[in-house]
């Protein structure tokens, strides 16, 4: 039993230490290649951040003993509701999910892997706060493993430490998976920051013995209670599933039989759907019943600030809201973090949905300062697996609310130089970090995203990281025909070429020879060995190295504005059958600059050259239409002509909601 006390109020003397600057680009090209950070922008700001975040030991000691403390009550209390699951109604649960609960009744904790993460804030009053619990699927792998054997190295070896989450885990699994089993890591295909977490911890696994297989969570059946394998060329038995789609989009599947054998599955899970009870934001709302049913809910109570109903704080100053499933921070009513009209949008949600959301006291979060007297808010994540601490995941942001701009900062822990009982996490950081990715394609992204671009920060790494089951350095013709529909270069205009496969890198290329910055952001990932893929990358992947050669010959001005390259096959997603690696992909507004960055670097236009106006495309064309740019569109050989980008169905059915709802209320 952990010796925990409430009521200890901590002297928090956490500091963020600047990675010199000498280095920054090295760490950040380590972090990306080596660390498995294929997400290193969103919109206008980097997640690699600048700093690294220190704590003491001291910090570090209190902080374990009160994660294994929270998990200890996390655990107990949805062994109780499972046991008792009418208590279970205040949670609101999806009546997908409430249908499932009585098939865990053969849940047995120790036959699975529990994995959480506490999230912890300093405050002004000198205490942690606890803002929830990432009960089902949390992330931070990499970032919590690699990110600060990387920033140890950059520093003193012998003044700091750090714990390696991902051998934690690791140890897990080998505790509960015999060697040389096969083990499912169930994640969403179509998304290269799913596929970036899964891909660290399927090469730890591999490393020791495993067979790694990437697949949705619709690749696998169950039979008597069993998992198998409907992957292409990866079929049968499966003897672990590590789970990264979380429940609440798992039965938004078509197809119960699909879905629901997770709920039972005897197959070694991590994590088992039990996760539920604790996920939902609405889980204080059981505590008083919890504990009538002999559950310790005392760390929580002192650490997570009030939670109610949405209904119950209407009449209540001081509190923000906070969507039920939320897991980036985003859609927190925190109105001096919201941008535009963001506040606005939240607060007609919650009235249209207030079950979706819950109201919380909000906190005094206290920023912590660099040497250099930055400040930054910290969301310090703090992981268990089984009961036992495990390492952190950290987050930095300019605003108090951390979401998906914000940073992802390692965490270093300061030794104590009298204390000599700190060999193995010591030795981790002073070891090399592995290199999985082949020099040839880090060459290739640092021309692409040369460092004299603004614009370069942009270039997705993802067909950089190169993963590829078949010949990617051969040899393909690469005709390049002209430019027919523009004849000089336009400085206050941006181009998007949404052009099949390789086409796009060619055309960028013979656009960098007019003077244009060519910025790929490709993003599909590669598909599990033996599998078929939807879409091939392989002509992509290729291009990118031929033309990076090429690029380099080409002296483009600092300034020159830039052409985004996609690929226009990245929405084919009709699959033939269940057994096919669904590697389709959609391009979002957070992956291109902001309407406000474009003009503040005097673009005020945007060319887009395709065979038609993609659905994903036309939504970010719209927004920034709505900010004052010019939208022009060419085929690809008549001269670019202005369209007006109507505003996207699903955006006018909102609006045409909000009104009606508006109008009730």
């Amino acid at each position: 039993m952990v010796s925990f006390h409430p009521k200890l109020c901590y002297n928090l003397s956490m500091k963020l230490i600047s990675i010199p600057k000498d280095k920054y680009d090295d760490y950040r090209l380590d972090v990306i290649f080596n660390g498995y950070k294929w997400d290193p922008q969103f919109m206008d700001s980097s997640t690699i951040a600048e700093h690294v975040l220190v704590i003491t030991e001291e910090e570090h000691e209190e902080l374990e003993k009160l994660t294994e403390k929270l998990a200890g009550e996390t655990m107990q209390a949805e062994e109780i509701i499972n046991k008792n699951q009418k208590l279970a109604k205040p949670l609101s649960l999806p009546r997908k999910i409430q249908k499932e609960l009585k098939r865990m009744g053969n849940y047995q904790a120790n036959r699975h892997i529990r994995l959480m993460r506490f999230d912890f804030h300093p405050t002004r009053e000198g205490q942690w706060v606890l803002s929830e619990v990432n009960s089902d699927v949390p992330g931070g792998f990499a970032e919590a493993s690699i990110m600060p054997k990387i920033a140890a190295n950059l520093f003193e070896r012998e003044r700091y430490r750090f714990k390696n989450f991902g051998e934690i885990l690791a140890s897990a699994i080998v505790g509960k998976v015999k060697s040389g089993r096969k083990i499912m890591l169930v994640h969403c295909t179509s998304y290269s920051d799913d596929r970036q977490v899964m891909q660290f911890l399927g090469d730890k696994l591999q490393d020791i013995g495993y067979t790694a297989i990437y697949a949705a969570a619709d690749h696998l059946r169950f039979e008597n209670n069993k998992a198998i394998s409907l992957l292409d060329g990866n079929t049968g038995k499966i003897d672990a599933i590590i789970r990264f789609t979380p429940l609440e989009w798992l039965v938004k599947m078509k197809g119960e039989a699909i879905w629901s054998g997770y709920f039972d599955t005897t197959t070694v899970s991590c994590n088992h759907p039990i996760a539920v009870y604790t996920q939902t934001k609405r889980f204080p709302l059981v505590w008083d019943l919890l504990e009538k049913h002999g559950a310790d809910l005392s760390a929580w109570r002192e650490h997570l600030p009030e939670t109610l109903e949405v209904r119950a704080a209407r009449n209540k100053e001081g509190f923000i809201y906070k969507p039920v499933y939320g897991r980036t921070g985003e859609n927190i009513s925190i109105k001096e973090a919201c941008i535009d009209d963001e506040y606005e949008k939240i607060i007609k949600d919650v009235k249209r949905n207030p079950k979706s959301y819950i109201a919380q006291k909000r906190f005094n979060s206290k920023p912590v300062q660099s040497e250099n007297g930055e400040e930054y808010h910290v969301c310090l994540g703090s992981f268990v697996v089984d009961g036992k601490a495990a390492g952190y995941y950290a987050r930095a942001s300019k605003t108090p609310r951390i979401d998906s701009s914000a940073a992802d900062i390692p965490v270093l822990i300061e030794k104590n130089m009298k204390s000599s009982n700190h060999i193995e996490t010591t030795r981790a950081a002073t070891g090399s970090v592995k290199q999985p990715v082949k020099n040839l394609y880090r060459e290739a992204y640092m021309t692409w995203a040369s460092g004299n671009s603004i614009w370069s920060k942009w270039v997705r790494p993802v067909p950089f990281i190169v993963r590829s089951y078949t010949n990617q350095t051969q040899n393909m013709p690469y005709a390049t025909q002209g430019i027919p529909y523009l004849e000089s270069l336009m400085p206050d205009t941006a181009i998007i070429l949404d052009l099949p496969s390789c086409i796009g890198i060619i055309e960028g290329a013979d656009l960098a020879r007019i003077g244009w910055r060519p910025i790929p952001l490709y993003n599909g990932t590669t598909e599990q060995p033996g599998a078929i893929a939807l879409v091939d990358n392989t002509g992509i992947n290729t291009a990118l190295l031929h033309f990076a050669d090429l690029l380099e010959e080409n002296e483009i001005i600092e300034d020159a504005p830039p052409v985004f390259l996609l690929d226009s096959n990245r929405m084919f997603c009709n699959k033939a059958n269940i057994s096919v690696f669904d590697n389709s992909w959609d391009v979002y507004e957070q992956d291109m600059p902001s309407p406000k960055f474009f003009l503040n670097n005097g673009i005020n236009k945007i060319i887009l050259c395709g065979h038609k106006i993609h659905r994903d495309i036309h939504k970010i064309l719209y927004k920034y239409q709505t900010k004052g740019m010019t939208i022009l569109y060419t085929n690809g050989v008549d001269p670019p002509t202005k369209v007006v980008i109507k505003k996207p169905l699903e955006l006018r059915r909102l609006a045409f909601l909000i009104d009606a709802i508006s109008m009730v209320h």
